[in-house]
């Protein structure tokens, strides 16, 4: 088995070492806990109604009303009690020879209180009174030491977060029974109860064995020193700078990335309406389809997993939120040879695709509306967000192949610019955007507002037309304009793949693949980063959003662009090693400098200079990436690669609930930056020229994407 080979085998099979262990989700040790707990009872409703015999009487009341004074007991309702009292039998002689000293019939009175699927009935006779005391929480937990529990376990059965609240049904009937003699008989039509409805709350804290604290970081307590790692780092250090200084020739470190200097510029008009024949059409339409695709990214990594944070969601959570919302963008190369295959010519080669896309997209978010308790269903939540970016990704394939279709050659590095910038746009919108209103128009209306967002970005592919002749709307008069010279295509799945299997025989591009496997390991930290921020360090929703919706994506965008014209003017390879070993010293440095983590200054300043240094990284993968593409396939070829790194960093987010129940926050930096140095092994071996060597150069290489999709996270 070749080296590459065995790499790519040992990634793909990590994620499954999180599924040979214990499958119970409960996080944190089995041990000896206390709880200690402080109960309320909050009153919803007190009233005296008179209930008419065999007459059942329902209502509702609804937690909203005492919204208050439940966050203030606690905020976690385990029950709810319904006190009924009828002091009187109140029967009437309705004639005969009644003397008055006839003993009356008890009546009973049966009341029903219900919560989801939790019911509770009891009955009791007049005169006197009875309680329903309906309870869904395990009371023994409160009763002494628990043992055989993990303390994630305990909160389950004592907090039921957003189920236990809402409405609440009750009902009475009153079966009126009277005295029946021989010659005297009473009448009973009712009886007159007073009634109470109120909610149990409690206040509890999970405590050690002897009472004490418990640590409060939403990780596990194990540690690997820093000393371990240290010698990593320093032979690293050692060795690019031995390679860097003595063996640059041997390892292609002095290759140049630059477009040839003698290629001719273009001239862009915007003469025409279609999108051959507008530069102005071509920019706004490919920023627009960017954009969209900016907004839901921004949304999911940042809003939405900030959101599930701070409502108490654990690492495993956050990471099978984000793995599903991610493995559609793995598998995007799947799409390449279907666009390829199946078009509408006289509606545009890609534009049906694009439209199919945005409307499933919007069709999605209608669903997530529909869900009626996020944070209790993390499952639907998840499966929809695959879904979702399904269609995502569908249109990312698409607009990139549209691009490849109307750009002229000398527009490419400029509209590139664009289009990042565009999606850069978009995921401020999705992430900081959003995610700082969240607090007024709630997880709802931050799904609600996407909806017009998209709708607007929309009406650009529905009313554009790609070439001149092609129909905007099926039923339209309308005719393609061809190119008489240009040959005809042969959409063939066999050519395809029989070129695609030609460009992956190359040493270098299999090498491709184990660094698109490798780049992304890292991204353990992503969920880790929200659990430390807010759980540990108490900074709000609305802070952490601004801060990674906003400044880490502007810093990302400088990075981008920092990293293209280093690669020019250093070579691409050599900044992507230098890039990446200075990016793991920084997450090395911030493990260590834990005594640190509550100035913010420090904490801005390190997660800055880190998604700097990254952004360099990603960008000079993707040139590297580009230059072992085989351009006959490059459109498909090069998606796999950005494909490729996308399932990297589902093998993150895979790792980090493994990682997180184990160690601690510093181990967790420290891992994290030894695995950044992978991609410096990764990339060592691979000759940027060996491709153009043994297969040719053929037509330029079709793919425009300029980073991959992780970069935005």
């Amino acid at each position: 088995m070749r080296p590459v080979h065995f790499l790519v085998v040992l990634v793909l099979l990590l994620p499954l070492t999180g599924c040979i262990g214990d499958a119970d989700s409960d996080a944190g040790p089995v041990g000896t806990y206390i709880v200690e707990s402080t109960w309320t009872t909050v009153e919803l409703e007190s009233k005296t109604d008179y209930y008419a015999d065999q007459e059942l009487v329902s209502w509702t009341l609804d937690s909203s009303l005492m919204s208050q004074a439940i966050d203030n007991a606690g905020g976690n309702v385990v029950g709810i009690s319904f006190e009924l009292d009828y002091p009187q039998e109140d029967e009437t002689a309705n004639g005969g020879l009644c003397t008055g000293g006839e003993d009356n019939v008890p009546d009973i009175i049966d009341a029903t209180a219900t919560k989801a699927d939790w019911t509770l009935s009891a009955s009791g006779e007049n005169p006197g009174s009875h309680d329903v005391n309906l309870t869904w929480h395990n009371h023994s937990l409160l009763n002494g030491p628990i043992e055989g529990l993990t303390k994630a376990s305990i909160e389950s059965q004592l907090s039921f977060g957003q189920s236990a609240l809402g409405a609440y049904d009750l009902s009475i009937i009153v079966d009126a029974r009277a005295f029946e003699g021989t010659f005297c008989s009473h009448d009973d039509e009712g009886e007159t109860v007073q009634s109470s409805v109120s909610l149990h709350v409690i206040d509890f804290r999970v405590l050690g064995e002897d009472g004490e604290e418990l640590s409060s970081l939403a990780v596990g307590e194990g540690a690997i020193g820093v000393g371990i790692f240290l010698p990593w780092f320093v032979g690293m250090v050692i060795f690019v700078g031995y390679v860097a200084t003595q063996k640059r020739h041997r390892f292609h470190l002095d290759l140049d990335f630059s477009e040839p200097t003698e290629s001719a510029e273009g001239v862009s008009t915007s003469d025409g309406d279609t999108l051959i024949d507008s530069y102005r059409a071509r920019v706004i339409t490919l920023s627009a389809l960017y954009v969209a695709q900016g907004v839901p990214w921004g949304f999911i990594t940042v809003t939405m997993v900030t959101f599930l944070a701070a409502e108490g969601a654990d690492a495993g959570d956050l990471a099978y939120l984000l793995t599903l919302g991610t493995l559609p963008w793995s598998f995007k190369f799947l799409w390449g040879p279907v666009i390829d295959r199946f078009q509408i010519p006289e509606l545009g080669r890609r534009r049906p695709w694009i439209l199919i896309a945005q409307t499933g997209m919007i069709a999605l978010l209608v669903a997530m509306l529909m869900i009626p308790n996020l944070t209790d269903n993390i499952s639907l939540l998840g499966g929809l967000f695959f879904v979702y970016n399904v269609f995502t990704a569908l249109q990312d394939v698409s607009t990139d192949a549209l691009a490849v279709d109307v750009l002229q050659p000398h527009e490419f590095e400029r509209v590139n610019s664009y289009m990042f910038t565009s999606k850069s746009l978009g995921g401020v919108i999705g992430g900081a955007g959003l995610g700082t209103i969240i607090g007024v128009v709630g997880i709802r209306g931050a799904f609600l507002i996407q909806i017009p967002i998209l709708l607007v970005i929309m009406l650009v592919p529905l009313f554009m037309r790609e070439r001149p002749g092609e129909k905007r709307f099926p039923w339209e008069d309308g005719e393609v304009v061809g190119d008489e010279d240009e040959p005809e295509e042969v959409r063939d799945f066999r050519v395809i793949l029989s070129n695609i299997k030609m460009a992956f025989s190359v040493r270098s591009a299999q090498l491709g693949i184990a660094v698109s496997l490798v780049i992304s390991l890292a991204f353990i930290l992503i969920p880790i980063l929200p659990l430390l921020f807010l759980q540990e360090l108490g900074w709000s929703q609305e802070e952490f959003n601004a801060t990674k919706g906003g400044i880490i994506l502007i810093v990302t965008m400088l990075g981008a662009m920092a990293g293209g014209e280093l690669g020019r003017r250093f070579g691409g390879k050599s900044m992507l090693m230098f890039a990446a070993l200075a990016a793991s010293l920084v997450t090395l440095t911030w493990g260590m400098m834990d005594s640190m983590w509550s100035e913010g200054w420090f904490m801005m300043l390190v997660w800055v200079a880190h998604t700097f240094l990254w952004a360099i990284v990603s960008i000079c993968a993707y040139s590297l990436m580009m230059r072992v593409t085989w351009s006959e396939v490059g459109g498909t070829q090069f998606t796999g690669y950005m494909a490729m790194m996308n399932l990297s960093a589902i093998i993150g987010y895979q790792l980090a609930p493994i990682v997180a129940a184990r160690y601690d926050y510093q181990t967790i930096f420290y891992i994290a930056a030894f695995l950044e140095t992978m991609v410096i092994l990764a990339t060592l071996l691979i000759d940027p020229e060996e491709t153009d060597r043994t297969l040719g150069l053929g037509q330029e290489v079709e793919s425009l994407k300029l980073v991959p999709d992780a970069i935005l996270e």
